[in-house]
This record gives structure tokens, C-alpha cells and sequence, in this order.
């Protein structure tokens, strides 16, 4: 097999993938800010839906990167953070702990082997 074949090269290249696209955004903000652009700076409201659409994507086709288990926490750690940044259901970072506690419940019920 090719050393460029290996699995450890192409998990290293997908994360400077990822890296390099993070950069890449990070610096293109900063630099449209330089220039005089307005940033709306809103949307970072929103980021933990990132965090909810990634779980999701783990719960509905778990693959052997991402087991439902992990799914569904990633899924709620962007719960809890989103509604700690925007207070849905009028609760906020100190009430909204309890998902924790129903998380790990359905992750004892469902996703234990």
C-alpha cells in the first residue's frame, strides 16, 4: 500500500481540511472588517446549531466516525448552549442543566449496549 494511502494520512489531511477552511473564514472576517464591511455580528447567536445539525447527522446514519451515543451528545451540548445564548423557553446557562440529566437517561435507555 502507498504511504499516501494510509488511513493516518487521509485523517490528516481531512483535519488540515478542516483547519485551513476555519482559517480561511476566520481571516476573511476579520480582513472585510478591516476594510470596512459591517460583520453582523448576530449570527454568532446561532452557532450551537451547528453543534445540533452535526448530532443529527450522527443520530439518523451513525457511521464508525460517529456512534449514535456521540450523536446525540453533541446534539445536546448545542442545545444547552443555545439556549443559554438566546433563552428559549425563558430559561437560560444556570436552568437549562436538567438536559444533561435527560441525556444521560435516554443515552442509559437507548444507546447502551
Amino acid at each position: 500500500m502507498n504511504d499516501l494511502q494510509t488511513p493516518t494520512n487521509r485523517r490528516r489531511r481531512s483535519s488540515h481540511l478542516v483547519l485551513g477552511v476555519f482559517l480561511l473564514l476566520i481571516g476573511a472576517v476579520l480582513l472585510s472588517a478591516n476594510l470596512g464591511f459591517g460583520i453582523p455580528w448576530d449570527i454568532l447567536l446561532y452557532w450551537p446549531i451547528l453543534l445540533m445539525a452535526f448530532g443529527l447527522v450522527g443520530l439518523v446514519p451513525p457511521s464508525r466516525h460517529m456512534r449514535r451515543s456521540s450523536g446525540m451528545w453533541l446534539f445536546v451540548t448545542g442545545l444547552y448552549c443555545q439556549i443559554g445564548l438566546t433563552h428559549w423557553f425563558g430559561l437560560g446557562w444556570a436552568s437549562a442543566w436538567p438536559v444533561f440529566v435527560i441525556a444521560a437517561g435516554v443515552d442509559l435507555i437507548f444507546f447502551k449496549e
